[in-house]
């Protein structure tokens, strides 16, 4: 007789991401503990003729048997530390437990032709994930791939995204395929199937699809790395993405399942689940640490077993008031330094106890990031910026001057912006930094000043432009030939890089009653400026660009870079932004936050190709809101946004990220940070842009969406406001210019300047800015 146990299920209605396109998707997660003696899980399995089925049922060894019909591929236990754990509850009975804490523990199952051939094939297995993984890491429940190991890139594998929010991920390492959903639930048990018919590869989760990508790149091992690759269960194959938690009943097929036999292998496993009654199992022991004096630290383990399960922490053999949670959090001192922490874990079918991580205090403080010495024009913004990390708070003081430096009143942060430099700029300039224990003085930089080697008219449009105060510039009006992009008001000229296409010089602009000429662009031609400070603040910015694509894009991974400034430093992720057409053909700007996550803003509506498009990206320090036409079309926050030039949280330790790279710091192929490029990324990831282009400026401020308005229709405001008897008029720029009748004819008012204050007397008169 059966008896049959309600089962505990979690429904959540969440986002997948594919190729830029965001789709519904629904993912239900069994929670352990429903119990239903149903039919045999290993025979709806073995049903559908797997060509390799490993149960995990073991309970002691380092075999992993192969429970298909032949038996061909058995797999061997790995063991690091204390794990894996055998017989740990699973589907019927058993299942197995890793720790990626304690290294690389996993079933190696070794290198078969059979289980690398072209295809088609199927996958699946079951994992229950205890922990997200942070800093850079991937954790991968299932892989067969050597990934970036080998010279050819090939196979394929399953892992969890870095940080919050973590996403599950089917990946070939060739690029063409990255389905993912956007969450998943920690401590449930998750149904991961993946299947590839020789052209498409399909991922789904918990018996629903996921996503399908067309897999045109896609490389077996067999192909170029044959013995190579070990197919791994808790690791990608290679050694790389130790996975943190359970896995069970994973099988391969020579043949693409179908999403009724994925959905019936689901619905027969998610009735057969073992109540865990284990005794608590620490997976991750505390961390011993160091912080400086008043920073926050952390004290964490990670342990698994029957539920539910209490914690209490531990100062030397005190107990803490209070904490018993999983992670104890503080704000340390220097009292706290050398004390131990540990937490006890209790359960109903036992007890633990974590061993004890000890805390160093310190009390330092340290510059990580020089200054840079520099050279502007006249007229230009520049920018000095210390990185340094200590006890804080830190304090910052900033002097000038050759012989006697002077302290420059209100300069007390840690980046030093100087607007419109001149001549008598020309010095040095140092930081004294300064915390609670101790003071240090920065080396000097120099800022030479220079005068400007290119004056660029103002007239018409960029009248309207430069009365905001851009940072920077580019009119993009050079003549056929032009090597160089000026920059109209700063320091930052480009260079025209025509690479494997071409520039069209002297296009017609889109620009409403300007005859400035436009700049085309094809074939991977772009306009790439050096990195500087100044064009990428980590406050608030502005950036804004004319742009006009020639044509749709074609979909799949036809990603056209219009603008960006990103880099993406060896072990930090990409910081950053960057603007493209997708490849649904929209307009959409990606802040970067590392790992590719980050506040994605699109514009619904379709690029019409051969239109002019006025694309305005706006970042105030808080909120992103990116306008199309003047019209904001979407909006969003992301707290963890990081500016190009800076490191993610957790990235690459002590790496310069001012304007070099400091040789043994880590790098993107020798660059530290990305450069400012119209046309494409810094790395020329994805397609280049097709099209046209023309006026981009950069600001160190949040345009208003008056402001923005006023630069799409190419006019300016002008405002009269009463003051006694009198009236002030003030405008932007321009010239002022009066007329007795609305209609009539103007003239201009000679001799004044904005604001102008004229008594109210006299007939009626009207004003206007007059601005070509």
């Amino acid at each position: 007789m059966h008896i049959k146990v309600p089962m505990n299920i979690k429904s959540k209605s969440i986002p997948w991401k594919s190729g830029g396109l965001m789709v519904a998707a629904t993912l239900i997660s069994l929670a352990a503990g429903a119990v239903n003696a149903a039919a045999n899980y290993a025979s709806t399995i073995l049903a559908d003729h797997p060509l390799a089925y490993f149960r995990l049922e073991e309970t002691s060894g380092t075999a992993a048997l192969d429970s298909s019909a032949s038996g061909a591929f058995p797999g061997t236990y790995v063991t690091s530390g204390s794990f894996p754990v055998l017989a740990w509850p699973g589907i019927e009975t058993n299942a197995i437990a890793l720790s990626a804490s304690q290294g690389g523990n996993h079933v190696a199952i070794g290198y078969y032709p059979e289980l690398n051939a072209p295809g088609p094939f199927s996958f699946e297995i079951w994992a229950r994930p205890i922990s997200i993984p942070t800093g850079g890491n991937y954790r991968c429940p299932i892989g067969n791939s050597p990934a970036f190991g080998t010279a050819t890139q090939s196979g394929w594998y399953v892992y969890q995204t870095p940080d919050v929010p973590s996403s599950l991920a089917l990946v070939t390492p060739t690029g063409d395929v990255f389905i993912q959903t956007s969450s998943y639930t920690l401590f449930d048990w998750h149904h991961l199937a993946g299947t590839y018919d020789g052209t498409n590869m399909s991922f789904y989760v918990n018996g629903r699809l996921i996503g399908t990508q067309r897999a045109s790149a896609y490389v077996a091992n067999s192909v170029n790395n044959a013995d190579k690759c070990v197919f791994a269960l808790g690791q990608r194959g290679e050694g790389y993405g130790n996975f943190d938690g359970d896995l069970d009943e994973a099988a391969f097929y020579t043949n693409s399942l179908t999403l009724e036999q994925i959905q019936t292998h689901y619905q027969a496993g998610t009735n057969l689940f073992r109540i865990n009654k284990e005794p608590p199992v620490v997976f991750a022991q505390p961390a011993s640490t160091s912080a400086n004096s008043g920073q926050t630290v952390e004290f964490k383990v990670l342990a698994d077993g029957g539920m539910p399960m209490t914690y209490q922490w531990y100062k030397e053999s005190t107990p803490l008031a209070g904490e018993t949670n999983a992670a104890y959090r503080f704000i340390c001192a220097i009292t706290n330094d050398g004390s131990s922490y540990s937490v006890a874990l209790t359960n109903a079918f036992g007890s633990a106890s974590s061993s004890a991580a000890t805390l160093t205090v310190l009390a330092s403080l340290e510059i990580k990031a020089p200054l840079t010495s520099i050279t502007r024009n006249v007229g230009s913004a520049a920018v000095f910026e210390i990185v340094a990390e200590g006890a804080p708070p830190i304090t910052y003081q900033w002097y000038h001057g050759d012989t006697t430096p002077l302290p420059i009143p209100g300069a007390t942060n840690s980046v030093l912006w100087l607007s419109n430099v001149q001549l008598t700029n020309a010095s040095s300039y140092y930081v004294t930094l300064s915390n609670p224990f101790t003071s240090i003085d920065s080396a000097p930089a120099s800022l030479t000043v220079q005068p400007r080697l290119v004056d660029v008219p103002v007239n018409r449009y960029a009248k309207v432009v430069e009365a905001d105060g851009p940072i920077a510039y580019w009119r993009l009006d050079e003549t056929a030939g032009s090597v160089t992009a000026v920059d109209a008001v700063g320091s930052f000229d480009g260079a025209y890089q025509a690479n494997t296409g071409s520039f069209a010089f002297g296009a017609q602009t889109g620009i409403p009653h300007e005859t400035d000429s436009a700049l085309g662009m094809t074939g991977g031609a772009v306009v790439s400026i050096p990195f500087a400070i100044e064009i990428n603040p980590t406050a608030a910015f502005t950036v804004e660009g004319w742009f006009n694509a020639a044509s749709a894009t074609t979909g799949g991974n036809d990603y056209r870079t219009v603008i960006s400034s990103i880099s993406n430093p060896y072990g930090a992720g990409p910081s950053g932004w960057l603007v493209y057409q997708t490849a649904a053909n929209n307009w959409s700007w990606w802040p970067y936050n590392g790992y590719y996550g980050g506040a994605q803003l699109t514009d619904t509506e379709p690029v019409v190709p051969n239109q002019w498009y006025y694309l305005t990206l706006v970042y105030d320090g808080m909120n992103f809101t990116f306008y199309v036409n003047g019209v904001a079309k979407a909006s969003g926050t992301d707290a963890g946004f990081v500016q190009n030039g800076n490191v993610p949280a957790k990235g690459a330790a002590d790496y310069n990220y001012n304007y070099h790279v400091t040789s043994g710091l880590p790098s993107y192929n020798g660059v530290g940070s990305g450069s400012f490029v119209i046309g494409q990324r810094f790395d020329n990831a994805f397609n280049p842009f097709l099209g046209m282009v023309d006026d981009v400026a950069v600001y160190n401020k949040a345009l208003t969406a008056q402001q923005i308005q006023n630069h799409y229709l190419n006019t300016t405001l002008l405002s009269i406001v009463r003051c006694g008897n009198d009236i002030v008029i003030t405008w932007p720029t321009g010239g002022l210019q009066s007329s007795t009748n609305v209609s009539g004819t103007f003239i201009d008012v000679s001799g004044v300047t904005s604001p102008y204050t004229n008594a109210m007397s006299g007939p009626t008169r009207f004003y206007r800015a007059q601005l070509q």
